[in-house]
């Protein structure tokens, strides 16, 4: 198995999104993964130095659905592994797409519009 076939995707959950402030990040993996593989493979993935890695492995429910035809169908939701993942301290995976240097200018600024405004103003100025 390659390492790139490892992670499938990551959790985007309120519990896991509150674990990121300690450096804790879920991710989907492979049923047959172990930890050293999704170690690997986080750290290849995304350029940070992973800490602890806790694997979970859960069973698919058997579950009844009603059919088109009004019958009841038993079938089974498929298996799934996760694995929670601990990065070094100061370490973040970026895994809603923001963009890093506008959360920092948010961050160091409170009234991000009004800089904003007055950027456009400089740029409009020196164009002319």
């Amino acid at each position: 198995m390659r390492k790139s076939d490892v992670l499938i995707k990551p959790i985007l959950s309120e519990k896991v999104l509150r674990g990121v402030a300690s450096g804790w990040y879920g991710f989907v993996v492979e049923r047959h993964s172990d930890k050293i593989g999704v170690k690997s493979a986080v750290e290849k993935a995304f350029g940070v130095d992973v800490i602890e890695v806790r694997l979970l492995a859960k069973k698919g429910k058997q579950v009844r659905d009603i059919n088109i035809k009004t019958r009841l169908v038993r079938h089974k939701r498929t298996d799934l592994k996760k694995a929670y993942v601990k990065l070094k301290a100061g370490q973040v995976i970026n895994l809603l797409g923001e963009d890093k240097e506008k959360d920092a200018k948010k961050l160091k600024t409170k009234k991000g519009k009004v800089e904003d405004k007055k950027k456009l103003k400089e740029v409009k100025n020196e164009k002319e």
